[in-house]
């Protein structure tokens, strides 16, 4: 109880509010351990709960119109997702699957939208979250229209280090899926990095070194 007290008071959302304010919400949920490549939920289904991320990683994807797997969103311990759909009844807008163990809460919706009621101020930090990553998944679609494989890997990385830390825990075809290119693409690009001293390339991760030079990605 205390850990997830803890973690709610320091998101963006529930800023301002006492663990008083913040424990009916954490008693309204259910925690859960996912496994690696378990699924959360799958895009289309009926949005039964939040979910605050506590322990690991989380990979959402959209499926494209071709039918092809298309990365959006990489999480990290202390986010609450998804990101839209505060305010309606909208299914869950992507698959969301856990990379490696994933420890989260549960909060149904008919308990959030009571806490909304009894905190009608927190509808504004909650719009503000949902443009920030609006704005992220516009940046993206920018990158990818815009820039070349090359380029597109430096942001990404750049993200995800802020997102992660400097210990990315993706497989090179996750990265791939995220800036629209092939696994074996990222491979090159990634040992041309190395051999830079730019990262470490591990069998399960990739170091981001301090000589990582983010200057060639988008201003």
């Amino acid at each position: 109880m205390n850990d997830w007290l803890t973690l709610l008071r320091k998101l963006e959302i529930f800023s301002g509010l006492s663990d008083q304010d913040i424990k009916p919400i954490v008693e309204a949920g259910r925690q859960r351990v996912f496994e690696d490549k378990e699924i959360l939920f799958h895009e289309g289904e009926e949005r039964t709960h939040l979910f605050v991320l506590g322990r690991g990683t989380v990979l959402v994807s959209k499926l494209t119109e071709s039918g092809e797997e298309s990365l959006i969103n990489v999480l990290s311990e202390g986010e609450i997702f998804p990101h839209t759909g505060f305010f309606d009844n909208r299914p869950y807008p992507g698959t969301a699957q856990a990379k490696k163990n994933v420890h989260v809460l549960m909060i149904p919706i008919s308990a959030f939208e009571l806490f909304l009621k009894s905190h009608p101020e927190l509808a504004f930090q909650i719009i503000k979250v949902m443009n920030e990553k609006i704005f992220y998944l516009q940046q993206k679609l920018n990158e990818v229209l815009s820039l070349n494989v090359e380029q597109r890997l430096v942001a990404a990385l750049d993200h995800l280090k802020n997102v992660q830390g400097k210990s990315i825990v993706l497989t090179h075809q996750e990265i791939g899926n995220i800036i629209g290119t092939t696994r074996e693409t990222v491979s090159r690009q990634l040992k041309k990095m190395e051999q830079r001293g730019e990262v470490e390339v591990k069998k399960d991760r990739i170091i981001i070194n301090d000589t990582f030079n983010k200057m060639t990605a988008p201003k």
